[in-house]
């Protein structure tokens, strides 16, 4: 094995760790929180390196990129360091045109524009917006990005400046919000789809829909809010793997928070492929529920486990339902979509988690999901506590590894009714024992 470590800087940057080690002696996972890539070892002969860089706090997470390449030369070392010095400069611009918290970025100008505004955006957040519609239209509602009010409700939210609102409460974990303001949300958000997009003489324009709503008590009038925080960040991943392409890294992969990722091809490998493991939702961070192996593709993940508080019992997550306002409560509590574009995957993921199982499966199953070659697996728990994996992934794709456990008062009721079947057998047997005895004394006397 190589065990030479060729190191460029030992220093912290502000944007993450510089260093090029042989792939040998690389840490062999790379985690993005639910999707884990694992390296396989490789011999001496190969000579493969890995470079990887995290970026911290960008879009409120963090991002990591790893090429794996011979870097032979000095300057190939360098090319790879002022190339990923690019992609964290890209990122940051990304950032400040979709992020919702900094102030003059696209959207934070569109939510601050009143009801009906035309506001001009970049090029980026005009395709942003056009997927987060295409998707809109596609999952019938499930996927929407108008649901930022309902998100900041429960206290999901990012704020510019910690600013107060009418709705706030002294602890969100506690206390939930106000039925009105749900249901004011909730009906506000459905005029995500009358968004209007435009173009003209190379600018780019979003026309704010009329809606507004008010809530009895709060004088207050509010009108559209959108996040693209999610969809965001996987299409800042499918940038980076158009920019991973045009420099000629075939072997890379890019990881952006605990849901996008653009995966290309693996040097240390046979086949060429990454396994990719997925989170199990209820376990801790190194058990995961399925297990595939993947290259040249895009995997967006989304569930319930990352964000979230309980309040009597009950799990309130980051993830809104459209049709309620409230969070996911449908019984899937992950959702993982392979294929097409990282952007479209993020969107996906969220609407799935949104939908009934019933829905999911339909749509995973739908002809259009077959034509993209899209592939998904979803868990779902019942009210039980047992999880169950639906995927349409062929057989011999995949494999599973779910660690499933009930509730703890679903083993308190079951050891209450083999206790209850228990002493009703007894009972049972005492009576027919009483009744036969009573009819041979009987039988004796006569």
């Amino acid at each position: 094995m190589v065990k030479k470590i060729f190191a460029l800087s030992a220093a912290v940057l502000a944007a993450g760790l510089i260093s090029f080690v042989s792939a040998a002696q690389a840490p062999a996972k790379a985690y993005a929180q639910q999707a884990q890539l694992l390296a396989d070892q490789v011999s001496d002969d190969k000579q493969i390196l890995t470079y990887s860089r995290t970026f911290y706090d960008i879009f409120g997470t963090e991002a990591t990129i790893a090429l794996y390449d011979y870097f032979e030369t000095e300057q190939s070392k360098n090319d790879a360091i002022e190339f990923v010095d690019g992609v964290y400069d890209t990122l940051r611009a990304l950032e400040k045109e979709l992020s919702v918290s900094i102030e003059g970025s696209d959207i934070y100008n569109f939510n601050a524009a009143p009801a009906g505004e035309k506001v001009e955006i970049s090029q980026n957040t005009y395709k942003v917006l056009e997927y987060a519609l295409e998707v809109y239209a596609d999952t019938n509602g499930a996927y929407n990005a108008g649901v930022y009010y309902s998100v900041d409700l429960y206290g999901f939210a990012a704020r510019t400046d910690n600013e107060k609102r009418p709705y706030d409460r002294d602890d969100y974990t506690t206390q939930l919000p106000d039925k009105k303001y749900v249901k004011a949300f909730q009906e506000l958000s459905e005029s995500f789809g009358d968004i209007a997009l435009a173009s003209q003489d190379g600018k780019y324009y979003v026309i704010k829909p009329q809606d507004v709503v008010k809530v009895e008590g709060d004088p207050t009038e509010y009108n559209l809010h959108i996040d693209l925080g999610g969809i965001g960040k996987g299409y800042a991943a499918d940038v980076v793997d158009d920019m991973l392409e045009e420099a000629g890294y075939t072997n890379s992969y890019f990881s952006f928070g605990s849901s996008s990722m653009a995966i290309n091809g693996s040097a240390t490998s046979e086949d060429g492929k990454w396994e990719l493991t997925f989170r199990d939702p209820r376990g801790n961070l190194v058990e995961y529920y399925l297990t595939t192996r993947a290259a040249n593709v895009s995997v967006s993940t989304s569930g319930d486990y990352e964000q979230y508080y309980e309040i009597g019992g009950k799990r309130y997550c980051h993830i809104i339902d459209p049709e309620t306002g409230s969070p996911i409560n449908n019984g899937i509590i992950t959702a993982t979509v392979i294929g097409g574009t990282a952007a479209e995957d993020d969107a996906r993921t969220t609407a799935l988690c949104c939908m009934t199982l019933k829905e999911a499966r339909e749509y995973m199953n739908s002809e259009e999901v077959k034509q993209l070659g899209l592939k998904i697996a979803v868990v779902y728990q019942n009210f039980l506590g047992w999880m169950t994996v639906y995927t349409n992934m062929a057989d011999g794709e995949y494999t599973l590894s779910l660690h499933n456990s009930l509730y703890s008062w679903v083993y308190l009721v079951i050891v209450v009714l083999v206790v209850v079947v228990a002493v009703a057998i007894y009972i049972i047997v005492r009576v027919v024992n009483k009744k036969r005895q009573l009819k041979n004394s009987q039988s004796e006397t006569k």
